[in-house]
């Protein structure tokens, strides 16, 4: 797959940013699906907020590409499984969007952004200018000064004074800057990449459920929204899904059963492999139906 470096986009064209991301340090799990195999990749969080998240990953993500993943935030005991997409890439450094997030994944988030995440900025940015400016003015005072007159000592010390204030001034205004650098270089990684448009092929024939049943390579089991768990909703899904000549399940649609579960349903379908239905002896895209129960008992 190509990796072209996208053209650079001039900041003033940039759209501002509706959610804030925070600095977040912890490591992660990635999986992606290639060849219909799920491949393990191990990864760090650098920042994240409620609309996505960028990492750092010990291989190569492509753009576009659709990644599950798996972290635990500070001072939470549920860890965060989330599915996104790869938004933009640069060296090891990616970011991704995520995309349906069950309602108490979305919880998790909010809570940890809204709450832990703005204390944490709130307590850092105040201590670290009076860090400054404390060594500021001690390193003013450390110098030394010329022997004055005793009439003249007032002078001095509105003269320091002066300077302590301006040196806090200087501090401030440089962190500001800091704090705006690193939010525009968020939006300009993001605008540089558009997002990638997939092509589908388009169905030959519709097959059975039971006959695709059986030639399905790997079938990830969906998770059960814990909201539809505490109301009491279960039953079968049924979804009609497009299988690509390679096997990859390309479209899926909810047809019928509990409105609650579908989304969790076609989270997990979109991650299904079958091996390539042969139509004439060729691969060849095809539309089938996929019924996917949900039990409380299990």
């Amino acid at each position: 797959m190509s990796t072209q470096t996208p053209p650079k986009v001039s900041l003033a064209r940039m759209p501002k940013r509706k959610v804030p991301r925070y600095k977040l340090t912890v490591p992660l799990e990635l999986t992606v699906l290639r060849s219909g195999i799920p491949d393990n990749i191990r990864g760090r969080a650098l920042e994240m907020g409620e609309g996505g998240m960028g990492v750092v990953a010990a291989s190569q993500l492509h753009l576009g590409e659709s990644v599950r993943v798996e972290f635990l935030l500070p001072h939470m005991t549920s860890p965060v499984r989330a599915t996104a997409v790869v938004r933009y890439q640069r060296a090891r450094s990616f970011g991704l969007q995520f995309l349906r997030l069950p309602v108490e994944q979305q919880s998790i988030i909010r809570y940890w952004t809204r709450c832990e995440g703005d204390l944490l900025l709130t307590a850092q940015e105040p201590q670290a200018a009076l860090a400054d400016a404390t060594l500021a003015e001690a390193t003013i005072q450390a110098r030394p000064l010329p022997d004055f007159a005793d009439s003249n000592n007032s002078k001095h010390k509105f003269f320091i004074h002066d300077m302590v204030v301006f040196a806090i001034s200087v501090i401030i205004v440089a962190a500001l800057l800091g704090w705006w650098r690193w939010q525009q270089g968020w939006k300009a990684l993001e605008t540089q990449v558009p997002s990638k448009k997939t092509l589908v092929a388009k169905p030959q024939l519709k097959v059975p459920n039971d006959a695709m049943q059986q030639r399905i390579r790997h079938l990830v089991r969906p998770e059960y929204p814990e909201d539809a768990r505490q109301a009491g909703v279960q039953g079968t899904v049924v979804l009609d899904a497009v299988v690509s000549p390679d096997g990859a399940v390309t479209q899926v649609k909810f047809v019928s059963g509990p409105e609650a579960l579908s989304p969790a349903a076609i989270d997990a379908v979109r991650w299904w492999r079958y091996e390539p239905y042969l139509v004439d002896g060729r691969p060849a895209a095809v539309e089938t139906t996929v019924a996917v129960d949900f039990r409380l008992a299990n």
